[in-house]
């Protein structure tokens, strides 16, 4: 008998804090959704009639500044009659233009209510804001008046250049100017006080609604001692968890909806050195913390996924994860909305790192070979109209190469190339890629330049990084220089073959003419060199 009624005190014990609960809700919904009214009223208003109306100002002295520059170039005496005109236009169309802004500002700012009555000082800025923009009006016609004056002396036949003055034009600019500044300043002042005046009132309802949630939460302090029983379930429904995370080899993390850790299993240690701190962020562990959380939102929306990710050990080093993204439900201790269940793949990883570099690397000179020029030109061809560049291919010959070779042996030659590799890769850098597509021969792919002058400038660093002499075979002098050809897409070829065909012509004309040169493909050097080049 005793039991049962500790259970239905505990019932009648558990309604009470719910009834306190729902209630100290309902009290923080109504007291949130009335600042949040206000907060609105506020942002509207700072939005529709506050920075709108300084957007207005902001563009109407765009439009005076160009109406000063048009004012300017009608003044010039070099101008033809036509320009003179168009000039002419040009001032009108954009006093029109200021005139309707300020019209639609004044009516606009005429128009405007404080959020809350008895705002005195945000009201008192309004008055001024509106006394400035009349004020403006009269500066504003003194300006058109001057500037029609002058464009009709202008176009008289008997107008005098030395007698115009720049400094009237800028006079009356700065004139009418200083009232649109004034007004701008005037309503950044209004948008600080009329924000300030509403924190205060902001204020006072935050002190009333945090003495009733203090009485509240004594309430439940109250209540809570009264529950401490139940801890002892949810201590033992915890040591379940560690239990399961103890005894398992893989990595297991919980994380709450907002990708907070709840739980990392003590199997972490044994591989990263640590075990994730519990209440941190999971992306403070992630290297890749930009993707983690859309990979967890894309997890929710369905079943689980399978993501591999990298996380830092305690040396500094990555480790590679192989990670199951679960959601789950959770429950009363753990409410918890992921589960990530992991496996370590750095071996795994790094082989896959290996196979890259064999396949997509040549291994004498360590710079891209001819697969991954190849996979380079294809992803640069195939971007999207929107996103696709100008491109450049230039094939490089080493002239004098095999007399190198013969001259000093193998292994000089492969000295070369390694050293010459090196520095090529610096020159291009920035500007492309550069590839060893066999031998001594080199491809450079150029897709960041801006001009045909530019690439001129590249080309011409090339050339000059092969026209020099080189020290190989422990002192040996060795003087070399490039034969290059060039070809670009799409003018001179849609597909990779095309353009190494064209490249490789404009090439055999470098080199027809004794090397040390740059040709670009054209029609001529195609009739010229196609049928020797074969």
């Amino acid at each position: 008998m005793a039991g049962l009624s500790d259970i239905k005190s505990t019932r009648r014990l558990i309604l009470v804090f719910a009834a306190i609960s729902i209630l100290l809700v309902v009290i923080s919904i109504a007291s949130l959704l009335y600042l949040n009214s206000t907060i609105n009223r506020l942002s509207d208003s700072l939005y529709s009639d506050v920075y709108q109306n300084s957007e207005l100002i902001l563009n109407a002295d765009r439009d005076l500044y160009q109406g000063a520059v048009a004012l300017h170039g009608a003044m010039n005496p070099d101008v033809s009659g036509e320009q003179l005109s168009l000039f002419a236009q040009d001032f009108e169309d954009n006093n029109t233009q200021i005139k309707q802004r300020l019209n639609m500002a004044s009516y606009n700012i005429s128009a405007l209510q404080n959020p809350h009555k008895g705002m005195k000082q945000s009201e008192l800025l309004l008055s001024e804001l509106n006394e400035k923009l009349v004020n403006f009006d009269s500066a504003f016609k003194l300006w058109k008046e001057t500037g029609r004056d002058l464009i009709s002396r202008r176009v008289q036949g008997d107008w005098n250049p030395e007698a115009f003055s720049a400094e009237l034009i800028n006079t009356r600019l700065n004139e009418t100017r200083s009232n649109l500044d004034q007004a701008e300043n005037l309503i950044d002042n209004y948008a600080q006080q009329i924000t300030v005046e509403f924190s205060e009132k902001k204020s006072t309802l935050f002190a009333v609604y945090s003495l009733l949630l203090f009485m509240l939460i004594m309430v439940i302090i109250y209540l809570s001692r009264r529950l401490i029983a139940m801890q002892k379930e949810m201590l033992e429904e915890k040591s379940l968890y560690q239990i399961i995370g103890e005894t398992m080899s893989d990595f297991i993390i919980l994380t709450d909806p907002n990708g907070l850790i709840l739980y990392a299993s003590p199997s972490h240690a044994s591989v990263l050195g640590y075990i994730p701190e519990k209440g941190a962020p999971l992306s403070n562990y992630i290297r890749e913390a930009e993707i983690t959380w859309a990979k967890l939102k894309s997890a929710v929306q369905g079943t689980s996924r399978i993501s591999e990710l990298r996380m830092r050990s305690s040396k500094g080093n990555w480790v590679w994860l192989e990670t199951k993204v679960s959601p789950i439900s959770g429950n009363k201790v753990f409410p918890a909305q992921f589960m990530l269940i992991s496996r370590e793949i750095t071996q795994r990883k790094q082989y896959e790192e290996r196979l890259h570099k064999l396949a997509f690397y040549d291994h004498l000179t360590a710079i891209p070979n001819r697969a991954h020029f190849k996979m380079y030109m294809e992803n640069l061809i195939n971007q999207p109209e929107e996103r696709r560049q100008d491109i450049a291919l230039a094939l490089l010959d080493c002239d004098r190469f095999k007399q190198l070779n013969d001259t000093l042996g193998h292994l000089a030659g492969d000295e070369f190339l390694q050293l010459l590799s090196r520095e090529l890769q610096q020159t291009v850098k920035g500007s492309g890629q550069a590839f060893r597509i066999g031998g001594d021969e080199f491809a450079v792919v150029l897709h960041r330049f801006t001009s045909p002058e530019m690439l001129d400038e590249i080309l011409e660093r090339l050339l000059q990084l092969f026209n020099k002499t080189w020290s190989v075979n422990k002192g040996s002098s060795f003087h070399t220089s490039a034969s290059i050809g060039v070809a670009l897409y799409p003018q001179h070829g849609g597909s990779i073959n095309e353009l190494l065909r064209a490249a490789d012509l404009a090439m055999y004309r470098s080199k027809n003419h004794g090397g040390n040169e740059a040709n670009m493909y054209n029609e001529q050097v195609d009739e010229e060199f196609s049928d020797q080049s074969k």
